[in-house]
């Protein structure tokens, strides 16, 4: 039997909300985008769709409009769940369900209602869930970035280098890149190679790309 459809509050435009908010759109739900956080009494669902900078911010801001059953669901990679506690003691369902690769995300739930609902978003979208703790989330962040910038860099260097035939298909690089997100999953990355890696990377991406952003963000590190 299907799950009744649900009206879905968009707070935010942060690339992985937007992939939510699309997924759950597909499966029939009504996305509606917010700003002003008095509208959500008629929601039963809250995509926060805010980067790591802005989620504290955020959830501060929602936490007087929100009602007992209301789904509240964050999409930022390096942090978990316990960020919406504020929410949660008001009578929300929280979880923190993000993005790692297509068909992929990582789930963060307090209980098992919170892991049921989460079940069954992701199992609407026929998602890959892997569960983490919110200790897990920032460490698995940092190598899920990483991993994600050399992969950026790594095809258009083997264009140059014509590693591929022309007729060959090249591997497809997404262009959802979130260069804040980023910068805030550095923070998860406490290996010293890989924090030393993590940063040459992120500068050459930025030169690469042109993510000016990213590049002054990496060369400040690096003269530290």
């Amino acid at each position: 039997m299907r799950p009744p459809r649900m009206r879905v509050a968009l707070f935010g435009r942060s690339p992985a909300g937007i992939d939510l908010a699309g997924e759950m759109a597909r499966a029939g739900h009504e996305i509606v985008e917010i700003s002003n956080p008095a509208e959500l009494s008629s929601f039963e669902a809250l995509i926060i769709a805010v980067g790591d900078a802005r989620l504290d911010a955020a959830v501060e801001l929602l936490e007087p409009h929100v009602h007992r059953g209301l789904i509240a669901v964050h999409t930022c990679l390096s942090r978990g769940v316990q960020v919406l506690d504020p929410l949660e003691t008001r009578g929300c369902v929280v979880a923190a369900l993000a993005p790692i690769v297509s068909g992929r995300w990582a789930a963060t739930t307090l209980d098992e209602l919170g892991e049921t609902i989460v079940e069954l978003i992701a199992g609407e979208f026929h998602a890959d869930v892997l569960a983490l703790s919110d200790a897990e989330r920032a460490p698995f962040a940092a190598r899920v970035y990483y991993a994600d910038m050399l992969h950026r860099l790594q095809v258009p260097a083997a264009r140059e280098a014509e590693f591929f035939a022309p007729t060959e298909e090249w591997p497809p690089v997404g262009s959802d890149f979130d260069s804040q997100e980023a910068i805030a999953a550095y923070r998860g990355a406490t290996d010293p190679g890989l924090r030393r890696s993590y940063v040459e990377v992120a500068r050459r991406l930025g030169e690469v790309d042109g993510r000016e952003e990213l590049e002054m963000w990496a060369l400040q590190e690096e003269s530290r």
